[in-house]
Order: C-alpha cells, then structure tokens, then sequence
C-alpha cells in the first residue's frame, strides 16, 4: 500500500487511514531522510519524524542510501521516505540501483512519500523539473523516469504554496495535463492519495 502526501501523516484522515492499514502487522520502521540529507536542519526534522512515528507503535531506524544495503529494506514493515530535493533522492536511488527493491516493497509492504518521497513513485519527474528548475540545477539529473508504481496517477504536494511562488502555476499544470492527457492531482497540505492493488482514493 503506497501513500502519497503532501506534508506527512498531518491530517486526521491520513492518521485513521495510516493506522488502520499497519494494524496487525509488524512494527518496524525504515525512515529515509536521503532528500533532505543536505538541508542543515535535517537532524531536527528526522528526530521529529521519528518521535512521531513511534505513537504510532512503530520502531524506526535511519535508512541510507549508498550506507546500508538495499535489500535490508525488505525486513521492514513500513517504509517511510521524507521529503526535500526530489531530484538528488532519484539520483541516489539510481546510483544504488534501488528501483526494484522499492518497487517490490510498495507491493509488499506499507509506504509512506512526504512530497519529494511522493513524487518518486510516479512516472517520471518532468512537471517538477519544470516548474521548479532551480531543484534540479545543483543534482543535474539527466533521465527523469522515476519508479512508476502509481498506476498512471500523477500529483503535486504543496498546492497553496507552491501557487505563491511558482508564476502561472495553475495554468502551466493545466498546459501539462493537455500535453500528457490525463489530469494531475493537486494536494494541499495534509492531502494525501492512497493507492492500493489497482484501486485508489484520495484524503481531503
């Protein structure tokens, strides 16, 4: 089961949903903090993710690319990845070769995307890089195909901010859906989707 959300497990709706999808399974937690890893305050926001996770029952520990191997994902029960630059965490996972573990683990398992950690599971990262340029300038990520395990549904976090910042935001995504034809979830924060087998359904 895969959730996609904007900002986390930050609305009741997403919590009820969360908690009722891992009760009676196992506890253990792999957070992965890969895309807010260069983020200076990163240590803060981790020890709070994890302290947040543990009211849920869980035991979490720090997963890292690169660091740990990927096949110790697999002994996990739930697999949560944090959010930040969308395009240095595919990069990561790429280098790793860790695709196929994570695509086998959101059929296995219970995973969790806040935003950048969303934004990977969808096909590709082309609406990202190019209403936000600037994320991907520093990484220079070149193949944009991302793990593709949404079944064709594609979103945007962060709708209301990123309106304030981004020039013609709604229109660029309506100019997107027409080239690509189909339409893109936009979620505010404290939304989420959730996808599960071939079925779905978003939290408002």
């Amino acid at each position: 089961m895969i959730f996609l959300t904007s900002n986390g497990l930050t609305s009741e709706k997403l919590k009820e949903e969360f908690i009722a999808a891992i009760e009676n399974k196992g506890k253990k937690c792999a957070v992965i903090p890969t895309a807010m890893e260069k983020d200076k305050d990163h240590q803060q926001w981790l020890e709070e993710t994890k302290n947040k996770l543990s009211e849920y029952g869980l035991d979490c520990d720090f997963f890292y690319f690169g660091q740990d191997q990927n096949e110790k994902l697999y002994s996990y029960d739930v697999v949560y990845i944090c959010g930040g630059n969308v395009f240095y965490l595919m990069q990561m996972i790429k280098q790793c070769c860790a695709e196929d573990v994570l695509r086998n683990i959101a059929m296995e398992k219970v995973v969790v995307g806040v935003s950048a950690g969303s934004l990977i599971m969808q096909k590709d990262l082309e609406l990202i890089r190019d209403l936000i340029p600037i994320m991907n300038k520093r990484v220079k990520l070149k193949n944009l195909t991302a793990l593709d395990i949404t079944n064709n549904i594609e979103h945007l976090p962060h709708k209301t901010r990123y309106i304030g910042i981004i020039d013609a935001f709604e229109k660029r995504v309506k100019t997107y859906e027409r080239k690509v034809g189909h339409k893109v979830i936009c979620l505010e924060d404290g939304q989420g989707i959730i996808i599960d087998g071939d079925s779905h359904k978003i939290i408002e």
